[in-house]
């Protein structure tokens, strides 16, 4: 390879890209609950998964990623390194997410930019609930309780026991 070290960085700017401004990954979990279930680690999951399912497998993997993504950036391909990363993150995420119904787990969406432009963006596998969707899976959680439960429940709600 011939030529000055700075001509050099400019044709590594042009191949791969980095002049258009920063390769930036994210992994978003879409559902209206997300935030919570994420945070709260006095949750119980019965049925498997649980608190941190983005937090744990990024803490996990992201020396890998960054290898991949370092390793791809010479060769010009940093852009599909971080979808490979995103997607294997939103996977990971979905292993370590709550199980039940399905549909946290189901919620990853993968997106990568190059400054504002977006390079890739795959939608989640399941979409957002609506008010309506949410209100039904409640009734179905209630209706799987036990009649002393659901009492207890309504007593306490209404400040009697």
């Amino acid at each position: 390879m011939t030529g000055t070290a700075a001509a050099r960085l400019t044709d590594l700017l042009h191949r791969n890209g980095s002049g258009d401004g920063l390769l930036r990954g994210s992994v978003e979990v879409d559902q209206i609950y997300a935030h919570y279930q994420h945070e709260r680690l006095d949750l119980r999951h019965p049925r498997g998964g649980g608190p941190k399912f983005l937090e744990r497998p990024l803490m996990e993997r992201y020396p890998r990623y960054l290898e991949m993504i370092a390793h791809d950036y010479l060769g010009g391909g940093a852009r599909r390194s971080m979808a490979r990363a995103m997607e294997d993150l939103s996977d990971a995420a979905e292993l370590a997410s709550p199980w039940e119904f399905g549909d946290l787990m189901h919620s990853g969406h993968p997106e990568v930019r190059r400054g504002e432009r977006v390079t890739y963006d795959r939608p989640p596998k399941r979409h957002r609930l609506t008010a309506a969707e949410l209100r039904a899976k409640t009734r179905m959680r209630w209706a799987s309780l036990p009649g002393g439960v659901k009492g207890l429940i309504a007593r306490r709600a209404r400040g009697i026991g």
